[in-house]
C-alpha cells in the first residue's frame, strides 16, 4: 500500500512539474499573425533557437497542416523558444564631457561607442548624452548623472527589446517607442522607485540634494511607477513626486505648456528675447536652449523667474528653445518649443508681379524689387495648397521666367533676399492661376454631303495651339474612327467619306492641351444624287488637302 502511494505522489509531483515547466500564460507567449506564404517551418527558422522545434510550435497552437495556415491568424511562441542576444545602444550625440565605466575601466565617451549591458554612463556639469537603444526609443542624460545598464537585450527578429537601466543621480529624458510583446520593456529604476514606460514621452529625475526625491513626468501616453508595494499610474499631463521615507502620493496635474507672444522664425541679429503668457503656479521657468530640431544636442539651460528670456551671446545660426513651468513642488509642466534662426539678413523682397491668370503653357515672369543688401535670391513656386513646394531657383536677378509654362491649375510663388549670413524669410505668397483655352468650335455645314464631294472642314483658333487632329467616326463616341489626320491650320478637306452616318471632332495639339476634342459634327454621306446602294468600307480612299 506504501508503495502505491508513493508511486502516486511521484507520479502527482512529475505532473505538477511538467505544468509548471510548459508555457501555459499567453501572457509569456509572443503573438504573431501570419501573413501570406508564412510557414511554422519558415518562422521557426526566423525567430527560434532551436529551429528544429518547430513542431513543438505546431503542435502548441494546434495547427493540423502547417502550409494551410491563412493570414490574418495569431499564432502563440513561448518566450523561452525565442532566439535573443544582447542590445547594443548608440550613442547619437555628446554634448559637453562624458565617459563611461566598463569592467571597471573609465573611459572618455565617443559617437563610436556602443553601450552594453552593465556599461556605467557619467556627464559632467553642463552636459549631456542622446542615445538610441535597439527598439528606435530615445534617451537623453542630463548633466551630473549617472547611468547603469542592467539590462539589454534583443529578442531576434521580433522588435521586441528588453532595456532596464537604474538612475542613480541626474536626470533623464525619454521618448519610447510603442512596446509590444511580453518580451519588450523599458524600465528606468531610481532609488526610490520603479518607471515602467510602455510608448510614451517622459521625464524622470532625481533631487540634487537628496536622491531618495524623485520627480516622474508624462507629457505623453502612461508610466507605471511602482513604489515599495504601491504602484501608481502617471498619465499624460501628471507628474508624481516619490521619496523612499514616504508612501506614494497621488499624481497631480502638471502646469500647462507655455504659449509663446510674438514668436518669430527670423531673428535679425542679437539679442532675441522670447516671451511666452505668465502661468497661475509657476515658480519659475526652465528654458533650455538647442542646436538641433530634435532638440537632442543640449547647449544651454537656464532658469528664470519672469516669463521672459532674452538670449545675447550665440553665434549666428539656427536655435531651438524649449520652455516649462516648475511648480512650488518641483514638478516641471508640460513643454512648449520654437524653432528660429538668428542671422542679420535682407528684408523679404516686395514681389512686382500682380496676380494673375495664364494660358496654359504660356511663358510667365515673375519680378520683384531689389531687397537692401542682398547679394542673391531664392524664388520658389508652390502648389495650390501655399505650403508644397514644386520648384526652386536661386539667382541674383530680381525675376524669374518660366519658359514652359504651368499646367492647368492655381499656384502661388515666393522670394527670400539673401546675404553671406544666409536667407531671409519669404514674401507672402503671390497667386497665379493657370487654364487651358477652350477648345476648338467647328464652323456649321450642310447636314448632308454626297460621296463625290469635298467636305471643307473648319473651326475657330486655339492659343498655343502648334497643329490640331481630326477625327471621323462612324460612332458617336469614336470608338470606331474611319480616318484622321493632322493639320498645321484652322482647316482641312476630306474626300471621299464613307456613305454612312458619320460623326467628326477636332483637338488642339499645344502645351499641356492634348486631346481635348470640340464638341462632335454629325454629317449624313450619301450616294450621288440620293441614291442608296451598298458601300463597301474597305474600297474608301480618303485624301486630306491641307489649305
Amino acid at each position: 500500500m506504501k508503495r502505491i502511494f508513493s508511486f502516486l505522489m511521484a507520479c502527482l509531483a512529475v505532473f505538477f512539474l511538467m505544468a509548471f515547466l510548459a508555457p501555459q500564460s499567453v501572457a509569456e507567449d509572443w503573438l504573431y499573425t501570419v501573413r501570406k506564404g508564412d510557414t511554422i517551418w519558415g518562422l521557426s527558422h526566423k525567430y527560434l533557437k532551436e529551429p528544429m522545434r518547430f513542431k513543438d510550435i505546431q503542435q502548441y497552437n494546434g495547427v493540423e497542416y502547417d502550409r494551410q495556415i491563412p493570414p490574418g491568424v495569431t499564432l502563440k511562441f513561448p518566450m523561452e523558444y525565442l532566439k535573443f542576444a544582447p542590445a547594443e545602444v548608440e550613442v547619437k550625440t555628446i554634448n559637453g564631457t562624458a565617459h563611461y565605466i566598463r569592467r571597471g575601466v573609465k573611459k572618455p565617451l565617443a559617437l563610436n561607442v556602443k553601450l552594453v549591458l552593465d556599461d556605467i554612463l557619467l556627464t559632467a556639469p553642463d552636459s549631456s548624452v542622446a542615445l538610441l537603444f535597439a527598439d528606435g526609443s530615445e534617451l537623453l542624460l542630463g548633466e551630473n548623472s549617472e547611468l547603469i545598464f542592467d539590462v539589454q537585450t534583443k529578442w531576434g527578429e521580433t522588435g521586441m527589446v528588453d532595456s532596464r537601466m537604474r538612475l542613480m543621480k541626474g536626470s533623464a529624458e525619454g521618448r519610447v517607442k510603442t512596446l509590444i510583446g511580453p518580451g519588450a520593456h523599458f524600465e528606468v529604476q531610481t532609488p526610490s522607485a520603479v518607471a515602467t514606460v510602455r510608448g510614451t514621452a517622459f521625464r524622470v529625475r532625481l533631487d540634487g540634494a537628496d536622491s531618495n526625491v524623485v520627480f516622474n513626468e508624462v507629457d505623453e501616453g502612461t508610466v507605471g511607477v511602482q513604489l515599495h508595494e504601491d504602484q501608481k499610474l502617471v498619465k499624460q499631463g501628471f507628474g508624481l513626486k516619490t521619496s523612499a521615507s514616504s508612501p506614494a502620493l497621488e499624481p497631480r496635474a502638471l502646469l500647462p505648456a507655455p504659449t509663446f507672444v510674438n514668436a518669430q522664425s527670423n531673428y535679425p541679429g542679437l539679442p532675441v528675447t522670447l516671451t511666452w503668457q505668465p502661468i497661475d503656479g509657476a515658480k519659475h521657468y526652465l528654458v533650455e536652449l538647442f542646436k538641433d530640431a530634435a532638440m537632442t544636442r543640449l547647449l544651454d539651460k537656464s532658469t528664470v523667474r519672469q516669463h521672459q528670456f532674452t538670449l545675447s551671446s550665440v553665434e549666428l545660426g539656427e536655435y531651438s528653445v524649449r520652455v516649462r513651468a516648475v511648480d512650488a513642488e518641483g514638478l516641471q509642466g508640460l513643454n512648449n518649443s520654437i524653432r528660429f534662426t538668428v542671422t542679420p539678413v535682407p528684408m523679404s523682397p516686395v514681389t512686382k508681379t500682380p496676380p494673375q491668370q495664364l494660358l496654359a503653357g504660356k511663358a510667365i515672369l515673375m519680378t520683384w524689387q531689389p531687397a537692401e543688401k542682398a547679394l542673391h535670391y531664392r524664388w520658389r513656386l508652390l502648389e495650390s495648397d501655399a505650403e508644397t513646394v514644386i520648384k526652386e531657383k536661386e539667382t541674383s536677378e530680381t525675376s524669374v521666367r518660366l519658359v514652359e509654362g504651368l499646367a492647368a491649375g492655381e499656384y502661388f510663388w515666393q522670394v527670400a533676399a539673401g546675404n553671406d549670413n544666409g536667407f531671409g524669410r519669404y514674401s507672402k505668397p503671390t497667386r497665379i492661376r493657370s487654364v487651358l483655352p477652350s477648345p476648338p468650335v467647328i464652323e456649321p455645314v450642310e447636314k448632308e454631303l454626297e460621296s463625290d464631294q469635298s467636305l471643307l472642314l473648319q473651326w475657330s483658333e486655339v492659343p498655343l495651339a502648334k497643329q490640331y487632329h481630326w477625327q471621323v467616326s462612324s460612332s458617336a463616341n469614336f470608338d470606331s474612327v474611319v480616318a484622321e489626320g493632322h493639320s498645321l491650320t484652322t482647316r482641312a478637306v476630306l474626300n471621299s467619306l464613307p456613305q454612312r452616318e458619320l460623326y467628326i471632332r477636332v483637338a488642339a495639339v499645344g502645351p499641356y492641351n492634348d486631346e481635348r476634342y470640340s464638341e462632335s459634327l454629325r454629317l449624313e454621306v450619301v450616294e450621288p444624287d440620293n441614291g442608296k446602294t451598298a458601300f463597301s468600307l474597305g474600297s474608301v480612299l480618303l485624301f486630306v488637302l491641307l489649305l
